[in-house]
């Protein structure tokens, strides 16, 4: 790993992560320092960033880290989700016993972070268990996928839906068996009503979640 990728790396975890809120001012002395780096690589990692989306540059300013609004978070939602249904819909013959058992496995962690009422836990295991029933889906998609989540990680780690409602989670427990077991009886048109009842049911809670902060 190189200088630059290693600072891209981290300050994208940060970013994602919401140790860095939005609108902070990203130094390239200061955060050369802490990561006991030179500023040019730090410049690199920055137009790295900004190419995802998670920081702009401001006139006398610099860079910044781009605040994230509930109407954006549920704009990319309805993206995002229905690229899911798309993305679920190309697994369907590609799955095999192995990449079932692990969104199994997954299921399973969410299901006791649930019951642990642990809502950060379950947002982990929540976007997990969608990356593996994507898994065998074109790449392309998948980054698409990937790239929409982290847009929003910062502002759903602040406020998550399962945070706000958390009855929501075991509501998502039920509706991911549903898609689960459509998997692993072959049923591309059991998945695509699975995943798009799913959808349906998020972008719901979150309407509702909205009306309420």
């Amino acid at each position: 790993m190189t200088k630059a990728e290693y600072a891209y790396t981290e300050l994208r975890r940060r970013i994602i992560q919401g140790e860095m809120a939005g609108g902070t001012r990203l130094r390239l002395r200061a955060l050369a320092g802490e990561l006991s780096l030179s500023e040019m690589p730090i410049r690199e990692a920055l137009r790295l960033l900004q190419q995802d989306g998670l920081i702009r540059f401001e006139s006398h300013r610099g860079a910044t880290v781009m605040p994230v609004s509930i109407e954006q978070v549920m704009e990319r939602l309805s993206i995002r989700t229905w690229l899911e249904v798309l993305a679920a819909a190309q697994a369907v013959p590609l799955h095999t016993a192995g990449s079932l058992a692990a969104a199994r496995s997954a299921l399973g962690r969410a299901g006791d972070a649930a019951a642990e009422g642990d809502w950060m836990r379950f947002t982990a295991e929540n976007r997990r268990f969608h990356e593996l029933v994507e898994a065998p889906a074109d790449e392309l998609l998948r980054q698409t996928i990937a790239a929409e989540w982290d847009r929003v990680w910062q502002a759903r780690r602040q406020s998550s839906l399962f945070a706000i409602l958390p009855r929501r989670m075991a509501q998502a427990q039920r509706e991911h068996e549903v898609i689960l077991a459509a998997l692993a009886e072959r049923s591309r048109e059991n998945v695509v009503e699975a995943m798009t009842g799913h959808r349906d049911h998020t972008l719901a809670a979150w309407r509702e979640a909205v009306s309420r902060t």
